[in-house]
C-alpha cells in the first residue's frame, strides 16, 4: 500500500529555496547558483522518494534555477546584467515578508495574554441626575496607565508579583463582598481606598477582586454606589 504524506515544513518554493540559503550561510547577493541548484534539486528529488507532493511551484523554481545557470555559463561579452538579479529581488523581498509574518506571529502570541475591553455603553444612576456615558474601546496599556495613576495618587502600596506567575487564588469575590458588607452594616457606608489601606500592602489580586465586588454589590438592593469624580474613591453607603 502506498502512503502519501503531506508535510507544511515549506511553505513553497522560496520557502524552501530560502532554507538552503540559509543553511549554507550564502550571501543573498552573491548566491553560488551551481550550488544552490543541486542542493535543490536534491531536496525534490528526496521529496519524490518520500512520496510528498510537488506541485508545479516548485518544479517552476527548480527550471528557474536551471535557467539562471545556464546563463551563468555562457561566455559573457560585455558586462550584462546579472542573470541572478530577479531571484536575489524577489529573495529579499520574500526575506522581508517572513520576518515581518514571524514578528506578528509573535505578535498574536503575546496579544493572548491580554484582553481589551470592549467598547460599551454606561449608565450612572444617582438621586440626583442621570447621565449617559459613552467609553471609548480602551486597550490593555491605557488601562495598565490608569492602573498606575490611581495608585500612586492614593499612595497605595501595592506588592510586587513576578510576571506570569500562576498561583491559587486567595480571595474570592465572595469574600470580599461579605467583607464590604459587613462594614457596612456597621458604618453604614465604606470606603474602597480606606479599605486598601487599612490593609497596609495590598497585592494586584486583592484590588481586582475587591472592584468585581463592588460591581456586584452594586445590582444588590439597599447599596448605592457613589463616585464623585473618575478615577476618585468609590463609596458604597447603605440606603
Amino acid at each position: 500500500m502506498d502512503y502519501s504524506v503531506n508535510l507544511n515544513m515549506f511553505q513553497g518554493p522560496f520557502d524552501l529555496l530560502f532554507h538552503l540559503i540559509e543553511k549554507k550561510e550564502i550571501d543573498l547577493y552573491d548566491i553560488p547558483i551551481s550550488e544552490i541548484t543541486e542542493q535543490y534539486l536534491i531536496f525534490l528529488d528526496q521529496m519524490r522518494q518520500f512520496n510528498m507532493n510537488i506541485t508545479s511551484e516548485f518544479i517552476l523554481m527548480a527550471s528557474t534555477l536551471i535557467e539562471i545557470k545556464s546563463k551563468m555559463l555562457l561566455p559573457q561579452k560585455e558586462k550584462n546584467e546579472d542573470p541572478r538579479l530577479e531571484l536575489v529581488n524577489k529573495l529579499l523581498e520574500y526575506k522581508i515578508f517572513k520576518e515581518v509574518t514571524e514578528k506578528l506571529k509573535e505578535y498574536e502570541s503575546e496579544s493572548s495574554y491580554y484582553f481589551s475591553k470592549p467598547k460599551e455603553e454606561m449608565a450612572i444612576s444617582s438621586d440626583v441626575k442621570i447621565e449617559q456615558l459613552s467609553l471609548n474601546e480602551i486597550n490593555i496599556y491605557e488601562l495598565y496607565n490608569i492602573y498606575i495613576s490611581l495608585i500612586k495618587n492614593q499612595n497605595l502600596k501595592i506588592e510586587h508579583e513576578s510576571n506570569f506567575k500562576i498561583y491559587r487564588e486567595n480571595y474570592s469575590v465572595k469574600d470580599c463582598i461579605e467583607e464590604l458588607t459587613n462594614i457596612i452594616k456597621k458604618n453604614g457606608r465604606v470606603s474602597l481606598f480606606n479599605t486598601f489601606k487599612n490593609k497596609g500592602i495590598i497585592t494586584r489580586e486583592y484590588v481586582i477582586t475587591s472592584f468585581l465586588a463592588v460591581l456586584e454589590l452594586s445590582n444588590k438592593q439597599g447599596i448605592k454606589v457613589y463616585q464623585n469624580d473618575t478615577y476618585s474613591d468609590i463609596l458604597l453607603i447603605a440606603t
